[in-house]
């Protein structure tokens, strides 16, 4: 990566992994975004992240990506969406998450993007979910998970999400929960 740091986030679209953010060698926040290309072995610069952050939190959806909360050095945790979109090389902003934090993870089902623990700061520790809909740019909550987490990992698979490790407040986690996203029915009226 041409860009050394640390605490960024990446996410996938159309096959390109692009790296996102995070803290830079001389331990600043950075606002860089970069894409591999894994057919040519490659690197390239695509457009700096709006709001350069750390310990965020990124997820590709229809095409796009979606950079979520994370922390500023001089205000703490945020609650900024940004979406990337590919096709053009441009962010912009869409609508904030409810709870500002950092060291989330997030995850992807059904078009929905799921915000996934995280922490308002190292002694507040969340179990919060929260599901943000692209189509109407709009956040709702969701069950929370079992136990607060951050600096957790988040997957999905065969349409559940998995919330992976982390952090507590005072211990490391080895703990997995599984969650199961309602499932959109559509109804067909035949005209």
């Amino acid at each position: 990566m041409p860009t050394a740091r640390y605490d960024l986030a990446a996410a996938v679209v159309n096959g390109k992994i692009y790296a996102i953010g995070g803290i830079g060698s001389s331990f600043n926040t950075v606002s860089t975004v970069e894409v591999y290309d894994p057919s040519t072995n490659t690197w390239s610069a695509a457009a700096p992240l709006p709001t350069e952050r750390d310990f965020l939190a990124a997820v590709g959806v229809n095409g796009k990506i979606y950079a979520i909360g994370g922390q500023d050095t001089f205000l703490g945790p945020v609650n900024t969406v940004e979406v990337y979109d590919p096709s053009t090389n441009t962010w912009s902003a869409v609508a904030s998450m409810p709870s500002a934090r950092f060291s989330l993870s997030a995850a992807a089902v059904n078009g929905k993007i799921y915000a996934i623990g995280g922490a308002y700061s190292n002694i507040n520790v969340v179990s919060i979910v929260e599901v943000y809909d692209p189509s109407s740019n709009t956040w709702r909550a969701a069950a929370p998970m079992l136990t607060a987490r951050y600096s957790l990992a988040a997957a999905d698979a065969n349409g559940l999400i998995y919330a992976i490790g982390g952090s507590g407040t005072s211990a490391l986690l080895n703990n997995v929960e599984q969650y199961s996203p309602p499932v959109t029915i559509f109804t067909f009226v035949k005209n």
